[in-house]
């Protein structure tokens, strides 16, 4: 596989998976046209091609091993760029790791539409909270300057007034593994507090797939949309999300990303780290309300529910579950691509309203 994973190996392979997706989306439309042969009965004949044709490119995707580098340098985005220092040690100890060379680092974000201003939004007056979104990928992929649009667009007019989106560390990178992400999620959230001086009050996590499991312990409210939560799981048996999950026919989400992405993740992790690796195994108290949605179709659908379950059952916590019947895997960042755009508004409308009915402080 080394030739595959490394240059020109990546762009030969990546030409011939071109041309060969080229080649079949002609008959795909005829292949789907029996209900028979869609993944879901119930799936027009669009939803279905793009199912395949995403799972096609996170297949590919993970053949080459394709690195993704963390890009710190504004470009063409100007101000709506900031740069984000390094997590303090003091907050940083508190992550169990067992690999030293995984040290905090000055990370950065990107602001959609524009920036916030130093001391945050006016809520009293009507104005949304700003949301702290953690992008998906697997932990291995993931570029919110060329893909994020879409989500993007939603949180800022479905749910909050800014939305700032962190550039965390990849496991595709060295160093990049568990808990690196963490510590530029809590340096992100340490920036927006310390250095924007932005009330907590005023902040809303958020999180899709892997950001989602980014999001899922929390310090003010949050939004889970299709977490994968159990990394551990996801390593040791990549067919346990996959192949042999009661919706792998229904989800995009290939056996081969996961047996790439999931072990680069959890690589050298000490024991203390479990509970932060399978929140299903170690529901905890949560500090705030928790809003929690997944496709029925998703391959993460049953372990979702688990984890719904397993949260409701601590004293105190407050959880709300939403469910979108035939929804495959993270139509929040997806959808318009998937051909679920309406379903993605429709809920982003149900997050923005439970939003907006949160205690004004946590």
């Amino acid at each position: 596989m080394a030739l595959i994973t490394s240059f020109p190996g990546k762009t030969l392979w990546g030409t011939w998976a071109a041309i060969l997706n080229l080649a079949k989306l002609p008959f795909l439309p005829l292949y789907y046209l029996p209900r028979a042969t869609r993944p879901h009965p119930e799936w027009s004949i669009p939803q279905c091609i793009m199912n395949n044709l995403m799972n096609a490119f996170i297949y590919h995707t993970a053949v080459v091993e394709a690195v993704q580098p963390l890009d710190l340098k504004p470009g063409s985005l100007g101000n709506r760029f900031a740069a984000i220092p390094a997590v303090p040690d003091a907050i940083s100890a508190r992550i169990p790791s067992s690999d030293p060379s995984v040290v905090p680092q000055a990370t950065g974000g990107i602001w959609f539409p524009k920036p916030a201003t130093d001391g945050g939004v006016d809520m009293a007056s009507g104005e949304k909270p700003i949301v702290l979104h953690f992008h998906p990928g697997g932990y291995v992929m993931g570029d919110v300057r060329m893909d994020g649009a879409f989500a993007a667009r939603l949180l800022t007019e479905k749910i909050g007034s800014h939305a700032f989106w962190n550039l965390y560390r990849l496991a595709s990178n060295p160093n990049g593994q568990f808990p690196a992400a963490l510590q530029d999620a809590l340096a992100a959230y340490h920036y927006l507090i310390q250095d924007l001086s932005i009330p907590a009050s005023q902040i809303v996590l958020s999180g899709d797939s892997a950001g989602a499991h980014i999001d899922c312990r929390p310090r003010a409210g949050a939004l889970l949309f299709s977490p994968a939560i159990n990394w551990l799981g996801a390593a040791r048996d990549p067919a346990s999300v996959t192949t042999a999950n009661r919706n792998y026919q229904t989800d995009y989400m290939d056996p081969k990303f996961v047996a790439w992405g999931a072990p680069r993740f959890i690589k050298g992790h000490s024991p203390e780290a479990v509970p932060y690796l399978n929140a299903v195994e170690a529901p905890f108290r949560s500090p705030c309300p928790l809003w929690v949605y997944c496709g029925g179709c998703e391959v993460f659908s049953d372990e979702a529910t688990s984890f719904v379950r397993a949260m409701e059952g601590v004293p105190g916590n407050n959880v709300t579950y939403r469910v979108e019947r035939l929804a495959n895997h993270d139509i929040f960042f997806a959808g318009n691509l998937l051909g679920r755009k309406t379903e993605a508004e429709k809920l982003a409308e149900d997050a923005g309203k439970w939003v907006a009915g949160l205690p004004t402080k946590q």
